[in-house]
């Protein structure tokens, strides 16, 4: 080939490879849709390229088939292949944890994780939305160690959360909710989806800060903001059904009317009189015309849907963030139903280069219409001989058989209508100035008020009539003339709170090694409460609609009552110092002095403090190890304190007419009786907490974890005294125990990315917490009993050397030839007493573990979360609360003791009261899938205005494995109350959900 010809060659491709060039434009932004200026674009194997606008827009001269990798600093690199039939791409940048400094927001700041000397979880809110749950407390379950939540699926209701073990009998055992520096009692009022991130602060370290509101653990949640110059509306919504997950098999009618048959011969047996031998009077008839199964009766396949629209937007002066959600609820009780609606507007200002002002502002109104959870405990128990409605339509009534109430006549509110409505706003308006380049200034407003309406009609008369077929007007209390056949109450509450937070922040390095942050600042609060409530007796049946106090009698029956105070005041002086030399060596300090109005002159201040230290082994020079990419030790010691305190009340009693008889003569003396004493400067109990941690990142930053060991003494935990009854004195509170929660909390997770397509990650944690009264400083401690289960007897008790919740009850030591019960004589004095009972551990678990699993492959996203506790005991009270004639559970039928079946487990059939016995607990192990979720993203461009469209199906709590026989294994409440008892509990829930999430 000759010089023309090879020339000619050149030119050709030369030409051809110009004109075949595109133009190609983008967009390169973040996962929070702020657009990233100075990215720098290349075609792969050239050294042509480009950086973004301020806009984060790029153009680019690139052929088909090629690759476009897309750099930045902090963020993990983007690589494009080129098609030729697109000419514009929007391009995601995802952070590199490997390169940018995690930021953990804590108490009053935030501060970078490499150099936290305290234990706090972090959960992204992007990681909440995932799932399909109308409230953020149940979606944290699983997510962090050390914080356990029970989780509640009743309508409208949230879920309880417990960091690291309870350490009060009665004092408030909730966490300290803050939500963009709102200190508030509950999230129910937040979208999940509104949510950038929640931080549970767990150690001393972390908690001191808020003093005397930090003994329960702290939960900051921090709302979404304003971030790109782009408009970006996003919608989302799901649907979906609930129903029950786990039921409990009853008896039929036939073996019903088996198992009361042989109860009733039970009792004539054991009677002494033998003239009563052939009484049977008390049997039921075999032949029986009714099944009814009344679990089906009350309840439904419960319906719920959620809608979610936001928009964001922002200028290099103002960035806003709007959203507004609606959800609705139809419950699985009939006539148990919920709707919320939110409303957030967040808006940040640079007023100039030195001053910057936001607003975030969160409203909610609610409705519910609610039920007795005790109609759990109706259907569970009422005979399935009985019919729910008679032919005519009437109830039918058990009043013949047993005292148990037809549940259908309160659940399809026959007689009575409920409703309650909330309407709850909460705004913080925060100021920061710069003052100069290290030192800054926060001033910022806070309030939350929440106003309820709870209105309850009742047809007395109506409900009287339905109970028992043979009463009648005349013999309803009264007669016809009875003042109150119906009964309307109405019910105003509101709840008013203002905080003010103003604090400098000083954050400086000296000689480039030298990293200094303090901040100091002030606080006060102010909480006001009050009520109005007001009764009408008689009002008409047609009126009830509208929940009209106008019509009804007007006379005195006709009653109301209110109240106004100002519930408490506080005031607080804070500070914190936190150093680091390299990010090596980290030293951290806080202290926060509080005084309440909540208690007596000269226990109204208290002292708070926490000192942590830390060292980031890897940035040693000495250490040389490839398989520590981060290796960090810290450790904590720290005092708390909790407010929320139970109060002493003096009582003074009146003889009769106010008049005693005193002296010799026992003359009548005008007087008053104390019968009450208080502990002057009773004061919020004090915590103290040691905490040891270990954080460390391996193979290139893709495995992580921490692991910590803490152990924290509640010092001064308020128990009951009772002093001897010659005394004459109540027993009254003091602040004379101890209670110590100690344990081990890890975590793992592992990420990794094996291809352009595919993707994953798997992580998890495990909890150990050991709970325990371990001291009592007085010797008049009364050893409370608790766990009552409205039969005449009690479950639990309070003592030294045990768990709080603590179940005491008889042991069961077998079954006699007769087939009763024999129990254990553990005092061996040869008599079944109260000296008999032993304990038998607490309904607290000892662990609870997670795993978590998320898988990307191409445009599919499939997640799944299980969750599980062990080392708790459940008692079974709906199967313990019987009367007589009462339905049994169709294992209680099939396992009972005949004299032809003789059984070793289960007693012959009986009617009488049983006593506490662990026979009826349980253990309180499961695990469970908590979410399933698979969801496809279309492919960018497949829809017009379309930024992304995702569709997905979710399974929510799908499958359980328990060792309790009964509904749910999850029973929160009180320690002395009907926590881990199940009785008039609501159950959980399976919930399968279709999704749409869209942003344009």
């Amino acid at each position: 080939m000759n010089f023309r010809h090879t020339f000619f060659l050149f030119v050709v491709l030369t030409v051809q490879s110009v004109f075949s060039q595109n133009t190609i434009t983008g967009t390169v932004t973040s996962q929070n849709g702020d657009p990233i200026p100075g990215a720098t674009i290349i075609i792969e194997d050239s050294n042509i390229g480009v950086q973004t606008d301020f806009d984060g827009n790029f153009t680019i001269n690139a052929s088909a088939n090629d690759t476009l990798i897309v750099r930045y600093l902090g963020f993990i690199e983007e690589r494009v292949y080129v098609a030729s039939d697109k000419s514009s791409y929007n391009v995601i940048l995802k952070e590199d944890i490997n390169q940018l400094g995690e930021v953990v927001v804590v108490g009053y700041g935030t501060q970078k994780k490499e150099v936290l000397t305290s234990s706090v979880a972090q959960i992204d809110g992007e990681e909440l939305a995932e799932e399909s749950v109308l409230n953020a407390t149940q979606a944290l379950q699983g997510k962090a160690a050390g914080v356990q939540v029970i989780a509640s699926d009743a309508p409208g209701q949230a879920s309880r959360v417990v960091i690291r073990g309870l350490g009060t009998v009665q004092g408030g055992r909730d966490p300290l909710f803050v939500v963009d520096g709102v200190l508030t009692d509950n999230i129910n009022n937040i979208n999940t989806s509104d949510i950038e991130s929640i931080n549970v602060l767990k150690d001393a370290a972390s908690l001191a800060i808020y003093g005397n509101r930090g003994a329960n653990g702290v939960v900051i949640v921090t709302t979404k903001k304003g971030r790109t110059e782009k408009v970006q509306i996003k919608f989302n919504t799901y649907t979906g059904v609930r129903d029950i997950l786990s039921t409990v098999e009853m008896a039929n009618s036939e073996q019903f009317v088996i198992y009361s048959n042989e109860a009733a011969r039970r009792d004539l047996q054991n009677d002494n009189d033998p003239s009563n031998d052939n009484d049977f009077s008390n049997f039921i008839p075999t032949n029986q015309a009714f099944n009814t199964n009344w679990l089906d009766e009350i309840t439904q396949l419960g319906l719920i849907q959620d809608y979610y629209l936001s928009l964001s937007t922002g200028s290099e002066n103002i960035k806003a963030f709007f959203s507004a959600g609606f959800n609705e609820e139809r419950g699985i009780l009939l006539n148990n139903d919920f709707n919320r609606l939110t409303v957030r507007s967040n808006v940040d200002y640079k007023i100039n280069n030195k001053l910057d002002f936001s607003h975030k502002v969160g409203i909610q109104l609610a409705t519910g219409t609610p039920q007795s959870f005790g109609l759990f405990t109706s259907a569970y128990k009422q005979a399935p001989i009985i019919p729910a409605r008679m032919d005519d339509g009437t109830f039918g009534s058990s009043i013949a058989i047993n005292n148990v109430a037809n549940p259908l006549i309160d659940a399809t509110n026959a007689f009575k209508r409920e409703k309650n409505k909330f309407f709850k706003v909460q705004g913080a308006f925060q100021f920061d100035y710069e003052i100069y380049k290290d030192l800054s200034f926060t001033s910022r407003f806070s309030i939350e008020t929440e106003y309820g309406r709870f209105y309850n009609f009742r047809n007395r008369l109506g409900r009287f009539l339905a109970d028992n077929p043979s009463n009648t007007e005349s013999s309803f209390e009264g007669g016809v003339d009875n003042p109150a056949r119906t009964r309307l109450t109405v019910t105003h509450t509101n709840t008013y709170r203002w905080f003010v937070d103003n604090y400098f922040t000083y954050n400086k390095s000296f000689f480039e090694n030298h990293n200094v942050n303090v901040t100091i600042g002030i606080t006060a609060e102010e909480n006001r409460s009050e009520f109005l409530s007001a009764t009408r007796n008689n009002v008409p049946l047609s009126d009830n609609l509208n929940f009209n106090l106008n019509n009804g009698d007007q006379d005195d029956t006709q009653s109301n009552s209110g109240a106004i105070s100002v519930t408490d005041r506080l005031y607080s002086y804070l500070a914190r110092i936190n150093y680091d030399y390299k990010g090596k060596y980290l030293l951290g300090g806080s202290f926060r002095r509080d005084g309440s109005s909540r208690f007596q002159p000269g226990s109204q201040f208290g002292n708070f403090y926490a000192v942590s230290a830390g060292w980031v082994v890897t940035k040693e020079d000495f250490f040389d190890d490839t398989v520590f990419d981060v290796l960090k030790f810290r450790g904590s010691f720290g005092q708390l304190g909790n407010q929320n305190v139970p109060f002493n009340i003096v009582t003074a009693t009146t003889g009769s007419g106010g008049f005693y008889a005193f002296g010799p003569n026992q003359d009548l003396q005008q007087g008053i009786t104390i019968t009450g004493t208080v502990q002057e400067d009773l004061s919020w109990e004090v915590t103290e907490e040691t905490n040891i941690g270990l954080e460390y990142k391996l193979f290139d930053f893709r495995l992580s974890g921490e692991v910590d060991v803490y152990r924290r003494v509640n010092t001064n935990a308020i128990l009951e005294i009772e002093l001897p009854d010659v005394i004459g004195f109540d027993p009254f509170n003091s602040a004379v125990g101890e209670v110590e929660n100690k344990g081990i909390e890890f975590s793992l997770n592992w990420s990794d990315k094996l291809s352009e397509d595919f993707s994953y990650s798997i992580g998890g944690n495990f909890s150990f917490n050991e709970n325990e009264i371990s001291k009592v400083t007085n010797p008049f401690f009364s050893e409370q009993i608790g766990g009552f289960i409205n039969n005449g007897e009690y479950t639990k008790k309070i003592a030294v050397g045990q768990p709080l919740g603590s179940f005491f009850l008889y042991e069961v030591e077998g079954i006699d030839e007769s087939g009763d019960f024999v129990y254990r004589d553990n005092n061996n004095n040869g008599t079944i007493d109260e000296g008999d009972r032993k304990f038998f551990d607490s309904y607290l678990p000892k662990y609870y573990a997670s795993l978590n699993l998320s898988v990307n492959f191409k445009n599919f996203d499939f997640s799944t979360d299980i969750f599980g506790n062990f080392g708790n005991k459940i008692y079974n009270g709906k199967k313990a609360q019987r009367f007589g004639n009462e339905n049994i559970e169709l294992s209680t039928f099939n396992n009972r003791f005949t004299s032809g079946r003789p059984s070793n487990t289960t007693p012959r059939a009986f009617n009488d009261v049983p006593i506490s016995s662990d026979y009826y607990l349980e253990s309180g192990d499961f695990v469970r899938i908590n979410n399933m979720t698979l969801g496809y993203t279309l492919p960018e461009g497949a829809l017009k205005y379309f930024d992304n469209i995702r569709v997905y199906a979710s399974a929510r709590n799908p499958i359980i494995w328990k060792r309790f026989s009964g509904f749910t294994p999850e029973l929160p409440g009180d320690p002395l109350g009907g926590a881990g008892i199940e009785l008039d509990a609501y159950p959980t829930l399976r919930s399968f959900y279709i999704g749409l999430n869209t942003s344009f």
